[in-house]
């Protein structure tokens, strides 16, 4: 049942999974940077303007930032030609070169402004910010628990494959998957809030900190997210 939920949740991932080798794209609103990123990863925070205004960004680390990005696709296309068609090579060599771009991009901030945003992580991504390694380390879960979340994560991949083949036979549109995203990352956070424990549901919720003010979504743009 819940795979079948899940099939509908990645819809807008494919649409939206592009903005991590294009910083600035995606399918949220364009602002400031735009909404794309690696929304399971703080750093894919960072090319929002209104995180960047919370964080007090300067002009110089802005301009180090953007000069991370724009390397970054350089990187991920040498990354995609290098394995060519074997899928397998392909995903550890893009998940490699998006920790390094990662750990490029902290590497810009004070300590100050990357406690502040994985605060701001915790916020917007709420409940599904526990599928973040360092989120995981700081609720001390235990190894039955990140089983249980990696296979939450594994059927989410699976549903992937599923989407994507919808979407190239043109069988659901953008419009649909966003409305189906919307929901069904309900669903998601659902099933991840079940493998918390009362004491670390209240922890998560102390990690935000103080609130965070998101900008305003743009007339006919949506807020993001998703996997």
């Amino acid at each position: 049942m819940f795979l079948k939920k899940l099939i509908v949740i990645v819809a807008v991932a494919a649409l939206v999974g592009s903005a991590i080798a294009q910083p600035g794209g995606g399918g949220g609103r364009q602002r400031g940077g735009g909404r794309g990123g690696n929304m399971n990863t703080p750093v894919g925070l960072l090319n929002r303007a209104d995180v960047q205004k919370d964080l007090a960004i300067t002009d110089d680390q802005k301009a180090k930032l953007t000069e991370i990005r724009t390397a970054s696709r350089q990187k991920m296309t040498d990354a995609r030609q290098a394995a060519g068609d074997d899928q397998q090579a392909m995903r550890a060599a893009m998940q490699k070169v998006t920790e390094e771009i990662s750990k490029d991009q902290l590497a810009v901030l004070t300590d100050d402004q990357k406690k502040r945003l994985m605060e701001i992580f915790v916020q917007v991504r709420g409940t599904q910010s526990i599928l973040n390694a360092d989120v995981q380390k700081a609720l001390e879960l235990s190894d039955d628990q990140k089983t249980k979340i990696t296979d939450l994560q594994k059927r989410q991949q699976q549903a992937n494959q599923e989407i994507r083949a919808k979407q190239q036979d043109q069988s659901i549109d953008q419009q649909e998957a966003q409305a189906q995203m919307q929901k069904n990352n309900k669903v998601l956070a659902d099933e991840l809030e079940k493998v918390l424990t009362d004491a670390q549901k209240a922890k998560l919720k102390d990690m935000g900190g103080k609130p965070f003010v998101a900008d305003p979504p743009a007339a006919g743009g949506g807020r993001g997210g998703g996997f």
